[in-house]
């Protein structure tokens, strides 16, 4: 088993519990996690909780802020860097080495991942954006 790196990760959720065990499984090397929930009906907090993870309710108010921007400025992180990541994403293993040198490397402060897109197993390569870059590791 590959060692944990000093990551946490925050994962905005509503009624996830199709993608959620998928999304947890590919982040067993994130030293934190934080489900931020927005009172789902499904079976989402079970999962995220019997994963072990810290599992925060959310309610927006409508304007401002939204669940990210309010997961930055009010959750508990112990690390210094911060992913985010949808829980119909997953983080590979190649992509975990990479935010492991990454995170080391004083001379940035945030990195934009590139998404592609599956449908069924397959790659969609074509009819979607991609390259699809996000910053989504700072």
């Amino acid at each position: 088993m590959s060692s944990k790196i000093p990551v946490s990760v925050l994962i905005p959720a509503k009624n996830e519990q199709v993608n959620l065990p998928a999304c947890l499984a590919s982040l067993s090397r994130a030293d934190e996690i934080f489900v931020v929930d927005s009172q789902s009906t499904d079976n989402s907090v079970e999962i995220a909780k019997s994963h072990g993870v810290n599992v925060v309710q959310f309610n927006f108010n409508g304007r401002w802020p939204k669940k990210k921007n309010w997961s930055l400025d009010n959750l508990p992180f112990r690390n210094e860097w911060v992913l985010i990541v949808d829980c119909d994403e997953r983080i590979t293993p190649e992509l975990w080495e990479e935010i492991d040198q990454a995170i080391h490397n004083q001379e940035y402060t945030g990195y934009y991942l590139n998404r592609r897109v599956f449908f069924l197993g397959k790659w969609i390569r074509y009819g979607g954006k991609y390259p699809d870059w996000n910053l989504r590791l700072f």
